[in-house]
Order: structure tokens, then sequence, then C-alpha cells
């Protein structure tokens, strides 16, 4: 089952730079990925135009957080943030249709900013021991704890 969190993307993305930086054996497997989309703008985007034909660019950042198969768990923890760019193409001046991965950096870099974006976050939970060990990962997340 799929329960949304209030949880700041923000905080959870500086305690796992953190926890990776402690230099133990890390605990989780982290996966992130952008990928680029367009919608068509109709009434949406007013501020870019009033044309009923325009495409509106749109990025999406998703951070995967799970525990590593020998620590035992099933539980996926997802950070979503979603982003309208506009009407124009990135910097690159290209954009590919398939996921593109990142780093945890590169994820908070182009998607963990302040008033951008609209962030959800998400946790995967299959069962009720599955839940007990995710929320002793959440207490740790939101006490700024760190395996040692």
């Amino acid at each position: 089952m799929e329960y949304e969190l209030d949880l700041d993307a923000a905080h959870v993305v500086e305690w796992l730079k953190r926890e990776l930086a402690s230099g133990g054996r890390s605990r989780f497997e982290i996966d992130a990925s952008k990928m680029f989309f367009t919608d068509d703008a109709g009434g949406q985007l007013e501020a870019i135009a009033e044309a009923d034909d325009l495409q509106a660019l749109s990025t999406v950042g998703i951070l995967e957080v799970k525990p590593l198969v020998d620590s035992g768990g099933h539980w996926l923890l997802r950070i979503r943030i979603e982003d309208v760019l506009g009407s124009s193409l990135p910097e690159g001046g290209t954009v590919s249709d398939e996921p593109e991965e990142m780093t945890l950096q590169g994820f908070e870099e182009d998607f963990v900013k302040p008033d951008r974006g609209t962030a959800q976050v998400t946790v995967e939970l299959e069962t009720d021991q599955d839940r007990q060990k995710f929320e002793r990962f959440l207490s740790d997340v939101q006490t700024d704890r760190h395996a040692s």
C-alpha cells in the first residue's frame, strides 16, 4: 500500500547526504532520476501565453530510497517533485524522452529549491513489520540521528 507523508523533501535529502557522509556502510539503496514531458498548457499556464496550442515543458524528479536487501524490510520512500519550466527548453537545448539517472547531489541541485515545484512524499509498505522498520527510519530522519 502507498501512503502520503507530511515530510519536507529538503530535510530528507539533507539527512541522506549526512548519512552517506558518515562514512559507515550504506544501509540504503538510493536512486534518483529526472524526466521531461510536455503538456497542453491550455488554461493552466496563462502567465506563459494565452495561445491554446502552446505546449508547456515540465520536469519531474524522482528520488527513491529503500533498505538494502540484506537489512530486512520492504519499504520504499519516494519523493516526486514536478516543476513547470515554461515554454522553452532547458539550457542544453534538448530533452530526452527517457528518464535520466542522477546523483543525490544532482537531484538536490535540480529539484530541492525553495518555492519551486510541487513535492509529494510517499511510502510503499507491504506488511506491518515493514511499517515498523520504516517508522524506525522515519524517526532517525526526524530526529537527525545517523548510524555510526
